[in-house]
């Protein structure tokens, strides 16, 4: 229910603009009236907008500096966006008809069928289903910046073909960003078709261009901020819900910096992820002397659990728990028995090494904790500080703990700096391939409307279908067709939200 939440306070925010705007019309006429226009600003049912002609001088500018480079620049983006029009309308059509975990395939053949579909399918990405709501900022402002790059690309591109830039604004529309440019369309379509192309495709090649950009900063950021930050040795606990079990006298704290978990390296953010499933596919067990299970043995007789373990210990010793004797085929007979009550933090504290990958130890025996299949035991280390042991589900930790990988080394940086500066890279990745992959899309409102309707003004087209009215008919079957098959992807991701928000 919070994304309908976020939705029935927008819409209420814009009641209110639009009451006090009408208010305003009604007893502040003039004055109001000269204050929207001096400002660009105008308010209108669920869209607010922003228009000016100020940038129009420095969109000139940029255009005449380098005009061989653009020139060539917007022509490498005319053949990718052609490129790119029939694998995005691809796409677009399986997506529209592809439901995921509908159903599992049989044979191998459809195995791998529904594994390609699965690999192309499209995932609109809406707050509150796929986007967590508290990072609603960061992809507003990405959606916004590529936005402003994709018309600003249409700018340029116009200036250097000499069509008349009339202006840029904004619109938001609830809270959504989208930016516009405001073009001469009589000389736009009087331009010939390459040139009409090099303006039309130009928003879609600044928002690839802008993709690999974010993407490139995205890789490199661990090393930029390296002077700052130390990356790849560990990562830094940055918060802990209130409800967490690893919260407590013995539990983590904000700050403290993870070196491993159990006997898995913790160097990074992935790390930490690949380290929690393994503890929980790897049962961890440990190297332990003989002398220290005869002075700690706590057994008491055999019994079988519900779930098919053996239990040897007290069930109201929650301290402790059953260990096996992981016999080593190569070790001498020692007189151990098979299984025996330990404390867990005795065992984990006094162990000299894991055995879980290869149940031999170089000093000491090998003992594996009976426990099942959704609980595991585990060590996390510290830097400086003593290990903090957990018993449980390795998804109470990415449940309820957040992490960093950039470890500060001074205490004037905190994580959350570099984390917020790759979250809005990774987001403005995201948007920029996507507003290039939607708006080649031959769909009306799209780039790729008009782009459909200026390919089939070419020559070889002409001298086969001579009448503008048929080709005309044509771009039409092709606009709609592809606004079909987008009608349908949105409806269904839109019911899904609706699925989603009400019954789950």
């Amino acid at each position: 229910m919070d994304f309908l939440l976020l939705l029935g306070v927008v819409v209420a925010i814009y009641g209110v603009l639009w009451f006090f705007d009408n208010f305003f019309k009604s007893c502040m006429h003039y004055p109001y009236e000269a204050f929207l226009k001096g400002t660009g600003l105008s308010v209108k049912p669920f869209r607010l907008q922003w228009h000016t002609t100020a940038l129009n001088r420095s969109i000139v500018k940029w255009s005449t500096a380098y005009p061989k480079l653009l020139e060539l620049s917007f022509s490498l983006g005319v053949y990718l966006s052609i490129l790119l029009m029939p694998l995005a309308s691809l796409l677009i059509v399986v997506s529209a008809f592809h439901t995921k975990g509908s159903g599992r395939a049989t044979a191998d053949a459809s195995s791998g069928a529904a594994a390609v579909a699965e690999s192309v399918s499209l995932d609109l990405l809406i707050p509150g289903v796929n986007l967590p709501l508290n990072e609603i900022g960061y992809y507003i402002a990405a959606l916004g910046i590529n936005s402003i790059i994709h018309e600003f690309g249409h700018g340029l591109a116009a200036v250097l073909e000499d069509v008349p830039v009339k202006g840029f604004g904004i619109h938001v529309m609830l809270i959504i960003p989208m930016a516009y440019t405001q073009l001469d369309s009589d000389q736009l379509n009087a331009l010939k078709m390459w040139k009409r192309l090099k303006v039309l495709c130009a928003g879609i090649w600044h928002n690839l261009l802008m993709g690999a950009f974010a993407y490139l900063l995205f890789v490199t950021t661990p090393v930029m901020l390296s002077a700052i930050y130390r990356v790849n040795e560990s990562v830094i606990v940055t918060h802990i819900k209130n409800n967490s079990p690893l919260l407590g006298a013995r539990g983590l704290e904000e700050g403290d910096i993870i070196t491993a978990i159990n006997s898995c390296e913790v160097r990074n953010d992935i790390a930490w992820y690949d380290c929690l499933l393994e503890s929980l596919h790897l049962q961890p067990s440990y190297c332990i002397s003989p002398d220290f299970v005869h002075l700690n043995d706590e057994s008491v007789p055999i019994s079988h659990k519900n779930d098919g373990l053996i239990e040897c210990c007290n069930v109201e010793n929650k301290a402790s728990n059953c260990f096996e004797y992981q016999v080593d085929v190569n070790e001498e007979d020692v007189a151990l028995p098979q299984h025996m009550c330990l404390n867990i933090r005795k065992v984990v504290e006094n162990s000299f090494a894991y055995c879980h990958q290869k149940p031999v130890c170089s000093e000491g025996h090998c003992f594996k904790p009976m426990i099942n299949n959704f609980t595991t035991i585990l060590q996390i280390r510290r830097d400086r500080k003593p290990d903090v042991i957990y018993i449980g589900h390795p998804a109470d930790l990415t449940r309820t703990i957040r992490i960093s990988q950039f470890v500060p080394k001074t205490s004037f940086f905190r994580p959350g700096f570099a984390d917020d500066i790759q979250l809005l890279l990774k987001y403005v990745t995201v948007f920029s391939l996507g507003l290039a992959v939607i708006n080649v899309i031959p769909c009306f409102g799209f780039d790729g409307q008009q782009i459909v309707s200026t390919l089939l003004s070419n020559g070889l087209i002409v001298s086969r279908v001579p009448q503008k009215s048929k080709r005309d008919v044509i771009a039409l079957c092709i606009n709609i067709v592809g606004t079909l098959f987008v009608f349908i992807l949105l409806t269904k991701v839109f019911w899904q939200m609706l699925f989603r928000a009400l019954w789950q």
